[in-house]
């Protein structure tokens, strides 16, 4: 027995294409979802042990607030800084990443030379108004900027 292409009902085919594609669809959108989620937490962990091994192996003068003072003038900090920037302004849009530096001034992770630098460089990209595509901060997210503290300092 031959099949020939010309005898197949097309309605049926678009059909049965349409299942197998949406359901095939899904599950791979839900794989790509969990392997992000699975991706973005070892990273988050691995910025973790970095800060806490940055932190184990600092002398006790170097661990006094505010940790960064002032921007370190190498080529590898100004790398580090536009990581840094484009985590907060991906995360949490101008106004957040604004208000994100005046919390880490307060605090003293940052000290008022760096920080308003810090400013400077994130008003640079400020554009329209995209706070409704961005999310208010989270934890995880403040360490891991503690953690891009700790490496401009150790430039310095």
């Amino acid at each position: 027995m031959t099949l020939n292409p010309r005898e197949y009902d097309p309605e049926e085919l678009r059909t049965a294409a349409q299942q197998g594609d949406d359901v095939n669809i899904r599950e791979l959108k839900k794989r790509l979802a969990e392997q992000e989620q699975e991706s973005e937490e070892a990273v988050r962990s691995g910025q973790l042990k970095q800060l806490l091994f940055m932190h184990s192996s600092a002398s006790e003068e170097r661990l006094e607030r505010p940790y960064l003072q002032s921007m370190p003038g190498k080529y590898a900090a100004e790398i580090t800084l536009f990581e840094w920037l484009e985590f907060l302004l991906e995360r949490g849009g101008v106004k957040r990443s604004l208000q994100a530096l005046d919390y880490y001034e307060n605090i003293g992770w940052i000290g008022e030379e760096a920080s308003e630098k810090l400013r400077n460089h994130v008003r640079g990209f400020a554009g329209p108004a995209d706070e409704e595509d961005h999310a208010d901060l989270e934890m995880a997210d403040h360490v891991l900027s503690l953690v891009f503290i700790a490496r401009l300092a150790s430039m310095e």
